[in-house]
């Protein structure tokens, strides 16, 4: 896998900062890539990388140094990553995981976009 995450690499950085925050775009191809790795990858490999992808995703969305616009946008795609990663659970344990994922990206959200901001 670690071959793959030198270009994956930047566009997370791009991503967490903000620094493109004005071409969605980017998003786009990191997700799109994510889906292209994850196909070359084992199950487990694969789960992994879809989980990195929710955090980054969702790492963003509660940053407020990043515009609110951006943080939306990563709001409307965390969901992406959740669902690629549900499809891959085997074991309790994994279910587990998944629903303290989706536990989390409920109460962040709740916490960092405000009503106003979602609007």
């Amino acid at each position: 896998m670690t071959r793959y995450l030198v270009p994956f690499s930047a566009l997370e950085q791009a991503i967490q900062s903000g620094q493109c925050c004005d071409s969605p775009e980017l998003l786009y191809q990191y997700l799109e890539l994510m889906e292209q790795y994850a196909e070359k990858l084992s199950i487990p490999d694969a789960a992994a990388l879809h989980e990195r992808v929710f955090y980054v995703l969702l790492n963003t969305m509660c940053d407020s140094s990043v515009p609110s616009h951006w943080r939306q946008t990563c709001l409307d795609r965390v969901y992406s990553p959740l669902s690629k990663f549900k499809c891959l659970i085997v074991t309790y344990q994994d279910a587990r995981h998944y629903f303290k994922m989706e536990h989390s990206l409920r109460t962040l959200n709740r916490y960092f976009l405000s009503p106003s901001e979602q609007q």
